[in-house]
């Protein structure tokens, strides 16, 4: 007649075994000898044998029940069967890859990396550093220069020191590679091969350099307080193919440069709120203009000139409807002689608005204090001029150039 095997907890799936007469049943690691089962004697002491030594094996029992303990003849360690995979009991994992279904709290070693892990239910948190050298944090007591102990914490890598944590400056006694020196907070070794960064999105700093940061003008623009010095003769460069320049020559001459080819250097205000430009340096004609932006001379000025002195001698045509010598002026003439002498027009105050007009011809201007001859190129006609006395007799007839006598 069969009989049946129930388990401890009966919400187990499955709770219990069933027992057929004259069979062995093997549905756990322990086998259940059937009524009547021929050679039960050495299944039952092999089912104590088993018991007894807990399933010894450096494989794993294929049939576990819930709370079965198993002793790993490889790694030397009992572990019990949670349901889903055997647990380590009394100790942690030293394994290669996390134990497959961990429950909370649960404990393994990479056996790479040598850190522990603890489970959470959910994941394998790590619980602490490493025991060797090759990744993670070490500390450290190393001396200064000076022979002072100082506590650092090194940062490593697959056996290479990236960086270190320091509460004080100093430079280490016995030389570290990529630290010849160990600043206050974190260090990144200065290795050109490591090329090590700080990587990632950062909040702004407060200063840079001990200066506050509002004092920096950023690359995309701002506002900028206070004086700008740039200490160095390159000095500025504007615009994204550096055409504009400001430079200072060894001499200590400076230099404002448009460096596009026949490009423009416009001087510009906002003149009653329209954008006025005063002043072209035109770039293609290496002319100037005051009031144009295409001069057609060297200097061309659209508008009125005001100056005190004119320096030089006018070697063009000077074209004007008019010149105006104001204040008592007048218009002095040199020879060809270089001496201090000079022939000089004045205009006294006149009472009234007067013209001279020099007549279609060349000539000579005899003055008052002059003696010479008077030709008839240096009248404007033939005429005679006659003094009479006061009975209206001729005294004398004067005779214009070739007119009788």
């Amino acid at each position: 007649m069969p009989y049946t095997v129930n388990k401890t907890d009966s919400t187990e799936s499955p709770n219990q075994y069933t027992v057929q007469d004259s069979v062995l049943n093997t549905q756990t690691d322990i086998s259940f000898i059937g009524k009547g089962y021929a050679g039960y004697g050495e299944v039952v002491a092999e089912n104590f044998l088993h018991l007894l030594e807990n399933f010894s094996s450096a494989t794993q029992p294929t049939k576990p029940t819930k709370g079965q303990l198993w002793y790993d003849s490889s790694s030397q360690k009992l572990h019990i069967f949670t349901g889903t995979s055997f647990q380590p009991v009394g100790g942690a994992t030293f394994t290669v890859t996390p134990p497959a279904s961990p429950n909370a709290g649960d404990m393994w070693v990479n056996s790479t990396t040598q850190q522990l892990y603890f489970n959470n239910g959910v994941d394998d948190i790590l619980v602490g550093p490493p025991t060797s050298t090759e990744s993670g944090f070490i500390f450290e007591t190393v001396s200064s220069s000076i022979d002072e102990s100082k506590n650092i914490t090194k940062l490593n890598n697959n056996n290479v020191l990236i960086g270190t944590i320091s509460d004080s400056e100093f430079i280490p006694k016995i030389d570290i590679a990529g630290f010849p020196t160990i600043k206050k907070g974190i260090t990144l070794s200065t290795d050109a091969s490591l090329n090590a960064k700080i990587h990632g999105t950062a909040t702004n700093a407060e200063r840079l350099e001990g200066i506050p940061a509002s004092t920096f003008f950023k690359i995309t623009g701002g506002s900028i307080t206070g004086k700008t010095t740039i200490k160095n003769d390159e000095g500025m460069v504007i615009g994204a193919d550096d055409d504009f320049k400001i430079t200072v020559e060894t001499t200590g001459d400076v230099n404002i440069i448009n460096d596009t080819n026949n490009g423009d250097l416009r001087f510009r205000i906002k003149d009653g709120g329209i954008p006025t430009t005063v002043m072209t340096i035109d770039g293609a004609t290496s002319r100037v203009g005051i009031g144009t932006i295409t001069p057609g001379t060297a200097l061309q000025v659209v508008g009125t000139v005001s100056a005190t002195a004119l320096t030089g001698q006018l070697t063009g045509n000077v074209i004007s409807p008019s010149i105006r010598v104001a204040s008592g002026g007048g218009i002095a003439f040199d020879g060809s002689i270089e001496d201090s002498n000079l022939t000089t027009i004045v205009a006294l105050e006149p009472t009234s608005s007067n013209t001279i007009t020099l007549p279609n011809r060349s000539g000579t201007v005899i003055t008052s204090g002059d003696s010479g001859t008077i030709s008839g190129t240096m009248l404007k006609s033939k005429i005679t001029l006659t003094i009479k006395d006061s009975a209206g007799s001729d005294l004398v007839i004067l005779y214009a150039a070739g007119a009788n006598s």
